[in-house]
């Protein structure tokens, strides 16, 4: 019987071959990747998910996205990387409204247990962080959702790009193909024209 791990303890590359893997177009899946990096560096860890949905449900009729692809994305803010994203949001925020938290006082901030705890938490969050932390999640996650969509539509459609068997082998992709079947009449033939 195997145990099911949280799909944020999972290594990084398994994540990334699962969104590889997922069967859509290459641009709905690296949109999607990219809104999922954009929620997932908001301060808004424990309703991500629900952004996601929420999302996709406001954009249908403008635009559609693979909504795996971005729930997978969002796992990058997790309990282990909250506190290093958060800060790093903040510290940008700092070079735009000032702020004097400490690494240490902001992870102290970000310590909670349970739903009740989140919620203390976001509220402290808003009050003695606010709008540092904000402005610069803004910038960082736009940042990055705008560099991940060109990554992932090159890495997808390098991925999934159909082999061709009418060119010519390329030495380094060179595949072993099991033998075909003969015709003997065929064969027969082609022997006939190369003996002439």
């Amino acid at each position: 019987m195997s145990s099911t791990k949280p799909a944020w303890t999972l290594n990084p590359r398994v994540l990334l071959r699962s969104i590889l893997m997922l069967d859509d177009t290459a641009h709905s899946i690296a949109l999607g990747t990219a809104l999922g990096m954009f929620i997932a560096l908001t301060p808004t860890v424990g309703i991500q998910m629900m952004l996601v949905v929420c999302l996709a449900f406001v954009t249908r009729p403008f635009f559609k996205f693979n909504q795996v692809a971005a729930l997978i994305t969002v796992y990058i803010s997790n309990p282990l990387t909250m506190v290093p994203i958060y800060w790093f949001d903040y510290k940008v925020g700092t070079f735009y409204v000032g702020g004097s938290l400490t690494q240490k006082d902001f992870a102290r901030i970000l310590e909670f247990e349970g739903f009740s705890g989140w919620w203390q938490t976001v509220k402290q969050l808003l009050l003695e962080v606010g709008s540092p932390l904000i402005i610069g999640s803004l910038i960082v996650s736009t940042f990055f959702a705008l560099i991940t969509y060109p990554i992932m539509l090159r890495l997808l459609l390098r991925f999934k790009r159909p082999r061709s068997n009418d060119g010519p082998d390329d030495s380094d992709t060179q595949t072993v193909r099991p033998a075909q079947t003969v015709d003997s009449e065929q064969s027969m033939k082609s022997v006939h024209l190369h003996s002439s």
